[in-house]
């Protein structure tokens, strides 16, 4: 998914000005990085920057821990000015930005240009009990298609006046249903 240069921008300037930030730098290095096109477009913005080879992760007050932080290759560094200056060498190499600030599952303009993580998905890091909720739900759903289905086919069974094959849809939705409460136990 290619995210819109015009949508990192819109996104980047609105969290420069409504978001308030330990230290002024990381406001400065948002609008750097809203004002040049070519570093924007190799920009993503993205969840675990620290899983990433070339990422920055910038939090606001409200987190705790260092307002902007540099992972590079394994190692982690805090100073802006260096931070800065990677950025503004390294323009062409792709750069992951994580946004950490309050409410922000529920900010549009960061969900329109939230990318998936190619170093961490979010999808291989459920843990057991939702993964097994998710194979339930799916069961659960197959096992109600598959009873709409038989109900139709007990209807038709009935209009046909074909008491065997009643008898037989009929048994095979009791023992869909039994299977159903089990999977919702």
């Amino acid at each position: 998914m290619t995210v819109n240069i015009t949508d990192k921008k819109q996104f980047l300037n609105w969290l420069a000005s409504h978001e308030s930030f330990a230290r002024r730098e990381v406001s400065w290095i948002l609008n750097y990085l809203a004002t040049h096109e070519t570093i924007l477009k190799n920009v993503h913005i993205v969840e675990h920057a620290e899983k990433t080879p070339r990422g920055i992760c910038i939090q606001t007050n409200k987190h705790v821990g260092n307002p902007i932080s540099l992972f590079l290759e394994g190692k982690v560094f805090v100073d802006s000015d260096q931070i800065f200056h990677e950025i503004r060498l390294n323009w062409k190499e792709p750069l992951y930005l994580e946004c950490r600030f309050a409410n922000s599952w529920e900010n549009s303009l960061f969900l329109a240009v939230l990318e998936d993580n190619p170093f961490h998905r979010w999808n291989e890091t459920l843990d057991t009990e939702m993964t097994s909720k998710v194979a339930d739900f799916f069961v659960k759903e197959d096992i109600e298609a598959r009873i709409a289905e038989l109900y139709q086919q007990i209807d038709d069974a009935l209009e046909n006046g074909d008491q065997a094959q009643f008898l037989s849809l009929s048994s095979e939705v009791n023992q869909l249903l039994e299977q159903k409460a089990l999977v919702l136990d």
